[in-house]
């Protein structure tokens, strides 16, 4: 099982359970990181890497949609529309009911979409109610990369791998040009054909490839074929880049050696860990991962000259937060958490990238 498929079916343990104060008290603790998270990582983060963007004079950064490539840290409902089954305590802090995120709260992707004033982006895969006139997010839930050599109803890896999601936007790209060629009068869900040299191109992909076989191959094995999985992505802002994108946003990993979850499941020794908690060999692979993807990233952006081809470190923001809580003022959430059961520090620390963890 991937580890967040995993995640979600804890989180849901937690929320639907209110026998213990202890937990009730979490939930209360846990809303607390919403606004301190929120200023660290949306402002730092997103503000700041969109304004790497425009460093022209004569750049806006008026982008008129955004197509998204990734995984449950970015899925706005594409997983759940072809697997319906999601309940509470799914978007109970921000809709109000279950909104197709793997969270309860917004996604990096919602916020960035609010900032440029564009309404949230439709999963492509939802086929009521979605609106495409400003993009369309292709990110499914425990998506990887590369191709699954398995089945989603055996280890929980999505079927919607990049290849896939990027020939969904080939077809997507395909069909507005098809449409707007005909004599088709009327109102429309559909974006106009010039938009795609105008959209902003999202990709928060690659956790899974790396976390979801580090229980049958080791962090050792799992290392091996780390630069296929970059040669994948470089590859698909190459092919987008064919298709009229020019602006690319690619996030990398984040410490997953500080995820508890990996801590409490997958056997270490004492040795392996540094002065944090943290797993010392885990994490070195994924800042060899993120040095591999930046350089691939930078020969990338040399091969095409028009695009703007940015590296957004979610990484370092991520790690001074595993390291330094007390300065983002969650330190008293740190006891509350890891007293009770295995399923509270999975809970807390499994992911930051959102409005509250997933």
């Amino acid at each position: 099982m991937s580890a967040v498929v995993e995640f979600s079916s804890l989180n849901t343990s937690l929320y639907q359970t209110n026998s213990n104060p202890l937990q009730s008290k979490m939930k209360l603790s846990l809303s607390k990181i919403i606004v301190h998270f929120r200023q660290v990582l949306v402002v730092l983060l997103v503000t700041m890497a969109m304004l790497k963007s425009c460093l022209s004079e004569d750049s806006k950064c008026e982008f008129k949609a955004i197509f998204n490539f990734g995984d449950s840290n970015s899925d706005t409902g594409g997983f759940w529309a072809a697997f319906p089954a999601q309940s509470g305590p799914f978007g109970m802090t921000y809709f109000k009911k279950p909104s197709g995120r793997a969270t309860d709260g917004r996604l990096i992707v919602d916020f960035l979409a609010e900032a440029l004033g564009l309404p949230f982006i439709s999963p492509y895969l939802q086929s009521t109610g979605s609106d495409f006139r400003h993009g369309a997010n292709y990110a499914t839930l425990a998506s990887t990369v590369l191709l699954p050599n398995t089945s989603l109803f055996v280890t929980g890896i999505s079927p919607f791998s990049l290849a896939i999601q990027l020939n969904q936007m080939k077809q997507f790209k395909a069909k507005v040009a098809e449409f707007h060629s005909g004599d088709k009068k009327g109102s429309t869900k559909l974006p106009s054909p010039d938009i795609f040299g105008k959209s902003l191109y999202t990709f928060y992909i690659g956790q899974n490839d790396f976390t979801s076989n580090l229980k049958a191959i080791g962090i050792e094995g799992v290392k091996q074929y780390l630069p296929q999985v970059i040669s994948q992505i470089a590859g698909t802002v190459k092919e987008l880049y064919g298709l009229g994108g020019r602006t690319f946003f690619v996030l990398n990993l984040a410490p997953v050696g500080c995820y508890p979850a990996f801590l409490v499941q997958l056997p270490h020794k004492t040795s392996d860990l540094d002065k944090f908690g943290c797993l010392i060999s885990y994490n070195k692979a994924v800042i060899d991962y993120n040095k591999m993807l930046k350089e691939a990233l930078s020969q990338t952006r040399r091969s095409l000259p028009n695009a703007s081809l940015i590296y957004v470190d979610t990484h370092a923001v991520l790690l001074e937060l595993f390291q330094h809580p007390t300065s983002h003022e969650v330190l008293d959430m740190v006891p509350e958490l890891v007293v009770d059961t295995v399923v509270a520090p999975i809970i807390f620390t499994k992911r930051f990238f959102v409005e509250t963890p997933r």
